[in-house]
């Protein structure tokens, strides 16, 4: 089982990365450089209050920073579902969905962010049935029509 603690400095690395430096990260998330650079040594942890914070600062959903995400550089832990197989169960199906949706999402405003997280959260706790799957799909399909 993967901690808060690993998810949480997951997530602060790919932040990092997409802003190029620990210096520019901190800026932009509201933190001192020398705080970001304790998470990135484990000399410190990134709790409850910094992490709301860095959401809110770089306008990420809300509980973005607890939840694992699908970076292309942690193959390990996010297996890309083939596009030519079925599906073995929900949850390769929504990592298959939740990889486009990953895609997108820096593009996306704040609002769609956090209803797709609350998705998320519906799905990984096992609470779609199989009619909101489909209605998932239909919807993603739909809009990948429109492209």
């Amino acid at each position: 089982m993967v901690t808060i603690r690993a998810i949480r400095k997951e997530n602060l690395l790919a932040q990092i990365a997409r802003f190029g430096s620990q210096r520019a990260f901190a800026e932009k998330a509201g933190l001192a450089p020398a705080h970001v650079s304790q998470m990135v040594t484990d000399r410190r942890n990134m709790g409850e209050d910094v992490a709301r914070r860095i959401e809110n600062n770089l306008e990420l959903a809300d509980g973005h920073m607890d939840l694992q995400h699908h970076y292309p550089d942690n193959a390990l832990h996010f297996p890309v579902a083939e596009h030519n197989r079925v599906a073995e169960s929900d949850e390769e199906m929504l990592q298959a969905l939740l990889s486009k949706v990953d895609q997108m999402q820096q593009r996306l405003s704040a609002k769609t962010r956090r209803v797709l997280l609350r998705i998320e959260r519906a799905a990984m706790e096992g609470r779609l049935s199989d009619a909101d799957w489909e209605i998932l799909e239909r919807l993603v399909d739909r809009f990948e029509k429109e492209l």
